[in-house]
This record gives structure tokens, sequence and C-alpha cells, in this order.
């Protein structure tokens, strides 16, 4: 079975997080964090910040490399994704959506990202919240 592996970016600022939307192989919209495929010789952080600044435009700077990872299969079961995702801060507000891959870019509140997954990245979210106490999210998002 092939596997591919994305890397990316859960980008938070002042209580919000930044999702995106685009299509999955059946075309239908879903809501997933900024991510996309590893280049040769690149390092998973590398590959996340590379992948945001051309899916979005944005500048990011990572705060926590430990990664948080999941997976899930695509292209009707025929391949595995890998997904790789660090906690990051934006450097930089210039949104500009990479048009062919991305719909939609939207800060949503902490409390209602969770509303907006699913499957694994929903548990990308479940992973994270975990992980880092409502308190200290907060926190984080003030950097």
């Amino acid at each position: 079975m092939i596997t591919e592996k994305s890397c990316g970016c859960i980008i938070l600022k002042a209580g919000q997080v930044l999702l995106i939307s685009a299509r999955n192989d059946d075309g239908e919209l879903f809501w997933s964090f900024p991510k996309g495929h590893q280049e040769p010789g690149e390092t998973d952080i590398q590959t996340a910040v590379r992948e945001t600044k051309e899916e979005i435009g944005i500048d990011v700077k990572i705060i926590d490399q430990t990664p948080i990872k999941a997976g899930h299969f695509i292209h009707n079961h025929t391949a595995y994704k890998e997904i790789i995702l660090f906690i990051a801060k934006p450097t930089s507000n210039n949104l500009k959506l990479q048009s062919d891959e991305v719909e939609i870019a939207q800060w949503i509140l902490l409390k209602d990202t969770g509303d907006y997954l699913r499957d694994c990245y929903h548990d990308i979210w479940l992973e994270l919240t975990k992980r880092e106490t409502p308190f200290r999210l907060s926190l984080i998002t003030k950097l």
C-alpha cells in the first residue's frame, strides 16, 4: 500500500484556530489544518512551515516541536495518508489562499473548533486538547 505524508500547522491566535476547507476525493468540502506533501530532504517542520505559507500565505513560527500525528485512507482506500502537525503562531497576517487546493480559510473560536472537524482531524484536535489544557491554550494564543 502506498503511504503519503503531509505536514502542517495548527495555527493559534487570540483564542482562535485557523482552519481551511478543501475538497476530498469525492468533491465534498471538509475542514482541516493547512498541510501538504513533504519534499525530498525536508524535515517535518520545514514542510509544515513551507506548506502553510503555500496554502494560505501566512508565515508561522512553530511553538511546540512535538508533533501531533494521525492518518486516514485516501483514494478509495488504495493509499494511506500520514498527517503530522505542529502547534504554531502566525507571524504575518496576509491570508492568500492557494485557490486550486483551499476554498476557505477561517479563524474559528477555540471552543467551537471541534464542531468543524471530522474523522482524523477531530482526533488531532482531541489530542491537542488533551495535551494542552484550556488555560494553557489561552496562554499560547496570546503569543
